[in-house]
């Protein structure tokens, strides 16, 4: 297995090159050096404008008639989501996550402080130790402090943006071992 060092100047870059009609993954390699069909490779791929880089296993599926280009798909159980997730948030300008995240689909009531009365039902999209991503039929602006009862969880957070479709993010004041808690919960 052989190390490879792909460098991308942006998230942007990343994405740009990113190659989802495969299972797990996988990008096209403009330079794809003495490469051919079947090689496993171990990609260190670096984003300049994060300062990170992400190790991933992957295997050449094609090359390019031309031989200008190589398709790598990522191996299973690689972690590209987080390297993607980090050239979405760097190509948008949204500072890069402190937590991974893990889909839940858990259905939760939440309100505004202040407003126990006026309780909606929504569903946690995804969430993580540090917050979660609510969608509901009411969404309350950036900055508003709000409940999130999931589970008979209680958890207390701040709106940090909002999005169509009916969606918030929502940072939590007392994360970890709450937000752990609703992780190992089954569903």
């Amino acid at each position: 297995m052989r190390s490879i060092q792909v460098q991308f100047a942006s998230g942007r870059e990343v994405l740009n090159s990113y190659w989802g009609f495969l299972k797990n993954g996988g990008l096209v390699l403009a330079d794809p050096r003495d490469l051919v069909e079947g090689d496993t490779v171990v990609l260190d791929v670096k984003i300049k404008s994060l300062k990170r880089s992400y190790k991933l296993a992957a295997r050449v599926v094609k090359r390019a008639p031309d031989g200008e280009r190589a398709f790598v798909a990522f191996d299973e159980g690689q972690e590209q989501d987080v390297m993607l997730n980090a050239a979405w948030a760097d190509s948008h300008e949204v500072p890069q996550r402190k937590h991974r995240r893990y889909v839940t689909g858990n259905k939760v009531l939440y309100n505004q402080e202040g407003q126990p009365t006026s309780t909606h039902t929504g569903q946690i999209l995804d969430v993580s130790p540090g917050g979660c991503r609510l969608r509901g039929p009411q969404l309350y602006p950036v900055g508003a402090r709000v409940r999130v009862i999931a589970k008979g969880i209680e958890l207390d957070g701040q709106v940090r943006w909002t999005a169509g479709g009916r969606e918030m993010g929502i940072e939590f004041q007392k994360p970890a071992l709450v937000v752990q808690a609703l992780l190992d919960v089954p569903q």
